[in-house]
């Protein structure tokens, strides 16, 4: 199995230092570059060679934002985890617009941080739990009532326990299982939900699904 590819962007070099030395010491995981800015981060993300960007916010140059959103245009299927000392709340709104798959603090314990990766290039949205409460009351300060009575027609009912799985962060595998249905039918439905809720992938289908007030995020 290929181990997951992993390019860190971030200005300070201890820090990339430190996780470079962390994400390599796991067997499944391969740090393939680095990089001080943004625009380094965008270049390597389009050369096809990366699944999982770790990406600082403020840094020299362009902001993690605008890099965030230019990486997800480009290159769909990469995924995007912002790991930051900041937690400021247009910060974080912003680059989950922009379609980062996860935010986590530079605090965050190690291993946490090994397994937000693996979980981000799994498909599954992943929020620190200082983070997560804001991320869950800005969302419902926007709730959309119609939006969630039109999403409610447009899925079914089996569409509505998978979105629902996919809002506690299950993989395809484990809803599969929790549902007893197979893999390639997990991937199936997914596919529809983002379809029906007009959304690029799960993480933005899933905030997409709270503001509507379909589901919760966990930790709620």
């Amino acid at each position: 199995m290929q181990p997951i590819r992993v390019f860190i962007a971030d200005d300070h070099e201890l820090v990339r230092y430190a996780l470079r030395t962390m994400l390599d010491d796991e067997p499944d995981i391969d740090v393939i570059g680095e990089a001080p800015h943004g625009e380094g981060a965008i270049e390597a993300a389009c050369d096809g060679d990366v699944d999982v960007v770790l990406l600082d916010l403020r840094m020299p140059g362009m902001g993690g934002i605008e890099a965030c959103r230019q990486m997800t245009e480009k290159c769909p299927g990469i995924r995007v985890l912002v790991l930051t000392s900041f937690d400021d709340d247009e910060e974080v709104f912003g680059v989950l617009a922009a379609g980062a798959a996860g935010y986590i603090l530079k605090d965050t314990r190690p291993d946490r941080v090994i397994q937000a990766v693996r979980s981000v290039c799994d498909g599954q949205a992943v929020f620190d739990s200082k983070i997560a409460s804001r991320v869950i009351s800005g969302q419902r300060a926007e709730t959309d009532q119609v939006a969630g009575a039109r999403y409610r027609e447009l899925l079914s009912d089996r569409e509505m326990e998978v979105l629902k799985l996919l809002a506690k962060g299950l993989s395809n595998k484990e809803i599969g299982r929790a549902l007893w249905i197979g893999e390639t039918t997990v991937k199936t439905h997914v596919s529809h939900i983002l379809r029906k809720l007009d959304q690029s992938d799960r993480t933005q289908a899933v905030l997409a699904a709270v503001r509507a007030g379909l589901v919760r995020l966990p930790g709620e």
